[in-house]
């Protein structure tokens, strides 16, 4: 039996990177904690996202909320290679200069210390530099396919 992206729970979380001046983020179902220093984070070829945190060696993690499905629909779905994702969006940037959203729950700045390729993808396994947790109590905003 093959195991269908709805079968698993999964979190929304935005990824986000900077190169250069240029900015990219994407939202990612495949995010988890690896240990309590470091990030996993899934990101196929197709994204540009991916480029700016090959080229940077950072990334951004910002974790959502369950009444952020507005901002998981600006980072879902489209290219940051086509459009400015960050127009309409509140963030900051810590110690690596990777956007991090200022209304989520909680942000991670991570430093990339490993990368794994399977099929098309990269998995990217990032240092925590610095994290700041924003909500103390919220319910997280859970992966639809069809949402995103």
């Amino acid at each position: 039996m093959k195991l269908r992206h709805d079968m698993l729970t999964h979190g929304v979380n935005i990824v986000c990177a900077q190169h250069e001046g240029k900015y990219g983020g994407l939202a990612v179902a495949w995010a988890t904690q690896v240990d309590t220093d470091y990030i996993l984070i899934c990101v196929g070829s197709q994204s540009y996202t991916r480029e700016l945190i090959l080229n940077s060696k950072t990334f951004g993690l910002s974790i959502l909320a369950k009444e952020q499905v507005n901002v998981a629909k600006i980072f879902g779905g489209r290219s940051s290679r086509k459009i400015n994702k960050f127009k309409e969006i509140s963030f900051h940037t810590s110690k690596t200069g990777s956007p991090l959203l200022d209304n989520c729950v909680a942000a991670f700045d991570c430093e990339v210390e490993v990368v794994h390729d399977h099929n098309d993808t990269k998995l990217i396994i990032g240092k925590i530099l610095t994290a700041e947790f924003l909500q103390k109590e919220y319910e997280p905003l859970v992966y639809r396919e069809e949402d995103y």
